[in-house]
């Protein structure tokens, strides 16, 4: 006889996953990365359109932020083991509010924007860490894929919504004004978070590693598999120009409406099949999206590849957080999620700057192509070392009936 379903359980019911406070940290990450979103659509044209820069100086720009985010980030994975997931929250919403301050008063100056960046990587460090910290301390020992997916889900929303709201205040206004409602939507998200509960860690516990070595393997994973959609997503601006995409803000809503559509209904893949099933397929489905943009540059093409890169990162996050967290005790998963998360910093500088000279010293299909390579790359280390080591500590260590 089957299970009953989960979310009709009571509200005590260890196997509820949509909780009232889910639904609070859901809301927050909507707000503050719908102004990430905005950022993604509109600091590349700002940087080449206003500042005279290139497509490379673009890349180095939007990758300048993995420097901060990759330095706070074991930083803000100790604060949380010690005292909570919300504390580094409201951190990372109060500094990216400083960070679009510095951007809104400061003069129109590439060393400017940079400076924003830095700040603001501070802050996505803090508030990516903690989102996905708490959602998975909130979710079901056998539902922490699912749950990092609808986590997830809030921030593509953002990411999605955010370029239509952009580039109508722009159209509208100026990118004085743009900056301004980036801040005020980090900070409506303070004040969302701020209803969160604290769950606090143990201040008195010895500190966890500031490199936590369970989660390494699978953040390389994630460093190479992230490839082709971080590019994407940087220059999706300009490469939608190039190829005559007439409305840029859709290509972004195209790819993060994909996201939260196939993580609302299939979120649970990972959870029902596997995390090294699904992030195989999730894998092999990124290269064919590479495929797609490198042979088909026209405006379709780009939609269509924008759709499959979607549909392919879609299932690798949630399918990779639980190998990084898997028989990680409690009080040190702060810190190996903070070591894995650190893997998108790490991507984020390089992938921007890189991509931004192949397609300065080639073309864009030859970025696609080697991006495709990345997740081929990401792929075989899943497969040779990742996928061992999780069918051994699933052995060990999971409830009769999980899935291995």
């Amino acid at each position: 006889m089957p299970p009953p379903r989960s979310d009709g359980d009571s509200p005590a019911s260890p196997s509820r996953l949509l909780t009232p406070e889910f639904g609070v940290l859901m809301a927050a990450s909507v707000l503050y990365f719908g102004g990430v979103g905005i950022l993604n659509a509109l600091v590349p044209t700002y940087v080449v359109d206003e500042l005279n820069g290139t497509e490379a100086t673009a890349g180095t720009v939007m990758g300048s932020i993995a420097i901060t985010s990759l330095l706070t980030r074991p930083i803000f994975g100790r604060i949380a083991d010690r005292h909570g997931a919300r504390r580094i929250l409201l951190m990372g919403t109060l500094l990216s509010a400083v960070a679009m301050a510095i951007l809104r008063i400061g003069p129109e100056s590439l060393e400017v924007v940079v400076a924003s960046r830095l700040v603001l990587g501070a802050g996505m460090s803090a508030m990516f860490t903690g989102s996905t910290l708490l959602a998975v301390t909130l979710a079901p020992p056998l539902r922490q894929g699912q749950a990092a997916s609808l986590m997830l889900v809030s921030v593509h929303a953002g990411l999605g919504v955010g370029p239509i709201l952009g580039l109508y205040i722009l159209e509208q206004w100026n990118y004085d004004r743009v900056w301004a409602v980036v801040g005020v939507a980090a900070l409506l998200s303070a004040v969302v978070v701020s209803q969160l509960g604290a769950h606090p860690g143990d201040p008195h516990a010895a500190p966890a590693p500031f490199i936590h070595r369970a989660a390494l393997l699978p953040g390389v994973v994630t460093f190479f598999g992230v490839f082709a959609f971080n590019g994407f997503l940087t220059f999706a601006s300009l490469y939608g120009r190039e190829v005559g995409v007439q409305d840029i803000a859709l290509l972004f809503t195209a790819a993060s409406g994909t996201i939260v559509v196939v993580r609302l209904f299939a979120g649970h893949i990972p959870d029902r099949i596997g995390p090294i099933r699904a992030g195989t397929g999730a894998l092999l489905l990124t290269f064919v999206a590479t495929l797609v943009l490198a042979f088909w540059q026209e405006p379709a093409g780009a939609f269509a590849g924008a759709v499959l890169l979607a549909g392919g990162l879609s299932l690798q996050s949630p399918s990779f957080i639980p190998l990084a967290i898997v028989n990680v005790p409690d009080r040190e998963r702060g810190s190996a999620m903070a070591t894995f998360t650190g893997f998108y910093d790490i991507a984020g500088a390089v992938i921007g700057p890189l991509l931004g000279l192949i397609v300065a010293g080639v073309s864009y299909q030859a970025a696609f192509l080697f991006t495709g390579l990345m997740a081929l790359v990401s792929l075989a280390l899943l497969r040779v070392f990742v996928a061992p080591r999780w069918h051994h500590s699933k052995r060990l260590a999971a409830p009769a009936g999980a899935v291995t």
